[in-house]
């Protein structure tokens, strides 16, 4: 199994569903860390959807993009590579856009 880390971008691989993506895990260090079964994270994209809550990030020297108000649960298992971290500024950019979201 991978070593996950908050603020970090991995493959993600749903079993059954053949639709690879890259997620950015979002679930606080504490539970990250322990043995739960799922995680939270938010989808990774390659273009901006128009939303004023979405976040501009960089992954792997790449322009990509999170939707803060789309948080989703993953099973810790399904990771498969890790791709690259979020800096400080972009973590804590994706930690404020989601507590907007949560006024929704």
């Amino acid at each position: 199994m991978i070593q996950l880390q908050t603020g970090g971008v991995y493959l993600y691989a749903p079993k059954g569903i053949d639709r690879e993506r890259l997620m950015l895990v979002i679930s606080a260090p504490g539970v990250v860390d322990s043995r739960r079964r799922f995680i939270t994270g938010l989808t990774v994209m390659s273009s901006h959807d128009g939303d004023t809550l979405t976040v501009p990030i960089t992954v792997g020297g790449a322009r990509r993009y999170v939707n803060a108000t789309q948080p989703q649960r993953l099973i810790r298992d399904w990771f498969l590579e890790y791709h690259g971290s979020l800096s400080p500024q972009e973590m804590e950019a994706v930690r404020a856009y989601r507590r907007l979201a949560e006024d929704l």
